[in-house]
């Protein structure tokens, strides 16, 4: 048990581990983009509701303009979340080259967005957001361990 603590606590050493490390975190921004997308597309054409992963922005944008119209298809609501979608795959762009900037800000504005989920009531979805947002966290680690190892 405790040799598996062990492993568990234990932090790269080497640089390519720790870059490796820091590109794992970044790539949940890329999962996060794609997986809204397709959320997207799936409530926007199905009529679905949102799904596991989808992000409490696009269903707030999909929520406000349903409000609006009739059509069962809002171009402008679509469009809108594939722009916030496109910022998450931004911020993963510069995370996994070493934007600590980058994982800041994604990971605030990840985090407003599992507040917003819990506006919804969205448990399932909050707790996805927290997976996320403690892998993500991990990277941003291993970003500012390269250049000080005491992080």
């Amino acid at each position: 048990m405790e040799q598996a603590m062990e492993q568990l606590v234990q932090q790269p050493e080497t640089a390519e581990a720790k870059v490796a490390a820091m590109e794992r975190g970044a790539n949940w921004f890329f999962w996060i983009s794609a997986l809204s997308v397709i959320n997207s597309l799936s409530v926007t054409f199905s009529g679905l509701t949102d799904l596991l992963f989808g992000l409490g922005a696009t269903r707030l944008v999909d929520e406000s303009f349903r409000q609006n119209t009739l059509a069962g298809v809002n171009p402008v609501g679509l469009s809108f979340n594939l722009a916030i979608a496109g910022l998450f795959a931004l911020f993963g762009y510069y995370a996994r080259k070493g934007s600590d900037i980058a994982f800041v800000l994604g990971m605030f504005l990840y985090a407003i967005d599992a507040m917003i989920l819990i506006g919804f009531r969205d448990i399932f979805g909050f707790g996805f957001h927290l997976v996320a947002l403690f892998y993500m966290f991990n990277g941003l680690l291993a970003s500012r361990r390269r250049y000080d190892p005491s992080v």
